[in-house]
């Protein structure tokens, strides 16, 4: 802890210096719309409380009551969302009127300049917000199949669904988990692959809400495995996590494999996230896959679609990753593609078949602006004698 300190510090500046931004901007709008109105502390004591909300949430709510945490998580969240859209619109007017500041436009600062272009990054946050939230609450289901050139043993075929990035907790709670396990036993899997971040950052609602009651519900035919994401690190309490999800009849899988009817293989990896979160590095994929038969199909969860080449190398036939949520909000997918090889979808290389889902749930604001929410459906069918 004391060596992210530093850091943490320098995140804490960086976002009190973005959040002034935001607010000075907002007060020279409010005293040009409603002069008189507020005074400073009136504004920019709740403006502090509602920016820092986020923060304040992440580091303290487990000292906080239930309630209070809950609340901040949610304002917090939704002003995530103010920061991510709102600052560079406000970069971009305050460029603008600079330039027409120096092009001699006496009017760029009047107070009529300022009350429209402060009303329409309101708008403009507005509608983007009322538009992503129904976004991230109408999932779909993606579909693809592949060929595995092996025997299946007692199948010819499986139906694999993979869900990934959950992130249940305060903002995804229970209403949002009864509609997956609804929406995953419609699909009637054989098998059922959850692909990390079944948990947000703070552990308390999952294990107060009883949450693994409800995963329990799922059915599909040969079992539910799970393996750790980035979140369940930052939850902590992973030992209780791992206790609670055995209950539900979920084996989270580390750096570990099971056998499964005995026709096939599934493969759970540690997440890399590990070494920094828990000081353990995850073990080399050739030694977690001592023992295995290999002649059988080796299904493969990795939270992270990290080092690709590393799967298709130790003959793994199929990788389910998420984690990427595709940037979760336009145009942070930008960013993602160039960070991983496959940041959604499908890629094959070499035998090695990959599929990387966008998640189910959200992290920080419930918003999906440029992607959906989906619960991924793979028919894969084996080719071998």
């Amino acid at each position: 802890m004391r060596n992210r300190l530093p850091i943490i510090g320098l995140v804490a500046v960086v976002f009190g210096a973005i959040n002034y931004y935001i607010g000075l901007r907002g007060r020279q709008w409010l005293q040009v719309v409603a002069p008189g109105r507020l005074s400073g502390w009136l504004y920019w004591i709740p403006f502090w409380i509602i920016s820092c909300a986020f923060l304040v949430a992440r580091f303290a709510g487990e000292r906080l009551p239930r309630f209070a945490a809950n609340w901040l998580s949610r304002l917090g969240a939704y002003w995530l969302l103010v920061v991510m859209y709102v600052l560079p619109l406000l970069f971009v007017v305050d460029v603008l009127r600079l330039l027409a500041g120096w092009a001699g436009w006496a009017g760029a600062f009047a107070p009529p300049v300022v009350a429209l272009f402060g009303t329409t990054v309101l708008a403009l946050l507005g509608i983007a917000a009322i538009y992503g939230v129904w976004r991230a609450r109408t999932p779909v289901v993606s579909r693809h199949e592949v060929t595995i050139p092996k025997s299946g043993g007692k199948h010819e075929a499986l139906h694999v669904v993979l869900v990934s990035d959950t992130h249940l907790g305060t903002i995804n709670g229970t209403r949002r988990l009864q509609a997956l396990v609804d929406m995953v036993n419609g699909l009637e899997p054989d098998l059922l692959l959850l692909a990390g971040d079944v948990m947000d950052d703070d552990c308390g609602p999952f294990f107060t809400l009883d949450m693994p009651s409800r995963l329990k519900q799922l059915q599909p035919k040969l079992g539910t495995y799970a393996v750790l994401g980035n979140h369940e690190y930052l939850a902590g309490h992973l030992d209780e996590y791992r206790r609670q999800m055995a209950r539900a009849g979920i084996p989270v899988l580390v750096d570990d494999w099971i056998k499964v009817d005995d026709s096939f293989y599934v493969v759970g990896r540690d997440d890399i996230s590990g070494k920094g979160f828990a000081g353990r590095s995850r073990k080399p994929l050739a030694d977690v896959l001592a023992g295995v038969d290999r002649s059988l199909p080796l299904f493969l969860m990795d939270h992270q679609p990290y080092r690709l080449e590393e799967a298709a190398q130790a003959g793994i036939d199929l990788q389910v990753s998420g984690h990427t949520h595709r940037g979760q909000m336009f145009p942070n997918h930008l960013i993602t593609r160039r960070v991983f090889e496959l940041d959604w979808g499908y890629l094959q290389k070499g035998a090695l078949h990959v599929i990387v889902s966008l998640g189910f749930g959200t992290w920080g604001p419930p918003v999906r602006i440029g992607n959906r929410p989906e619960v991924v459906s793979i028919r894969v069918r084996f080719a071998g004698k």
